[in-house]
């Protein structure tokens, strides 16, 4: 927040020491803008105007049907994929297991019957009782139940063995990224619920509950008063006596007692702000550019608000001797 030109050097005289000039300046906070990041319906405001708060405090709640919604979706999608994942990893069912090795003794029965048939067809064609069609039939059979054996060999071994590794590493990836697509769905129903990023003082709200929020529009002010700043205008030609660092005692009329607060210089402008015409015997006329300079008290001050003057005498900006 920029101070006010009217509030930079005006020059005024402390109670009891008139002869003593001051430069009056301002106290500033950091405003934060509270806003939504997904749109959707303000449901309700758990804080008012003016009420401190905590960093971390539940300020509002947004209600977002479709983000709703999408939990379901990826609720939903985390069951298939963890019923994916299970079957890969425990393989066949016992059931499966049973129904493997029952075909495979099926197959080794018509192995061997198909070898026994294939031996006599052999014997009774060498003595001439059957023709060589017969014998051939009898090898074909023998060889197809040969290969039937081996398929339903190769079936119980898989059945045994499950999935490959790769295909159990697919399905771990794909339960992976279910779960990681609901934590994206269960971060952005967080978003619903507003919190203070900082420890401060409810300064505006701007939506009212029932109405539409945007995605980025503020809907309310957090004035931090933790880290508050003094704000005043020199002259360029009264920053010789100013430097980083440097400390100030000053007066806030504002506060019991009108007391004395220390503040440490922590920034002076780079470039100047706006001029004051004047003008000089040796140059001729010229404009005086005026410097924004800020300060920060050293310790807390109680009371403190944004708005409140200070009043840093002259003297204290001067170039020691």
């Amino acid at each position: 927040m920029r101070p006010s030109l009217w509030l930079s050097l005006l020059l005024l005289a402390l109670p009891g020491c008139r002869d003593e000039p001051v430069i009056e300046g301002r106290v500033e906070l950091q405003e934060l803008n509270i806003a939504a990041k997904y749109p959707g319906r303000l449901a309700k405001w758990h804080v008012v105007e003016g009420q401190r708060v905590k960093a971390g405090t539940l300020l509002a709640e947004i209600v977002s049907p479709e983000a709703e919604a999408k939990r379901v979706q990826a609720d939903a999608v985390v069951k298939g994929a963890e019923a994916q994942q299970a079957k890969a990893d425990e393989g066949a069912r016992r059931q499966e297991l049973a129904q493997a090795e029952a075909g495979v003794g099926a197959a080794r029965a018509q192995a061997d019957l198909a070898r026994v048939t294939e031996g006599r067809m052999q014997r009774l064609f060498a003595e001439g009782v059957v023709p060589r069609q017969r014998l051939d039939e009898a090898t074909a059979l023998r060889r197809s139940a040969d290969a039937a054996l081996a398929g339903a060999e190769a079936t119980r071994s898989l059945a045994r063995e499950g999935l490959r590794p790769e295909d159990k590493t697919t399905a771990a990836a794909v339960t992976a990224g279910a779960h990681g697509l609901r934590q994206e769905v269960e971060a952005a129903l967080e978003e619903t619920r507003l919190r203070a990023s900082a420890a401060g003082e409810i300064a505006d709200i701007l939506v009212h509950e029932g109405e539409i929020v945007a995605a980025g529009f503020p809907v309310a002010v957090l004035a931090r008063d933790d880290v508050p700043w003094v704000s005043f205008h020199l002259r360029e030609d009264q920053l010789a006596g100013l430097r980083i660092g440097q400390q100030l005692t000053v007066r806030i009329p504002a506060l019991a007692g009108d007391p004395q607060v220390v503040l440490e210089v922590d920034r002076i402008a780079v470039l100047g702000d706006y001029a004051t015409w004047r003008s000089t015997r040796d140059l001729g006329s010229y404009d005086l550019r005026s410097f924004e300079v800020r300060a920060r008290p050293q310790a807390p001050v109680a009371g403190l608000r944004a708005g409140m003057s200070v009043l840093v005498p002259l003297a204290q900006l001067r170039p020691r001797e």
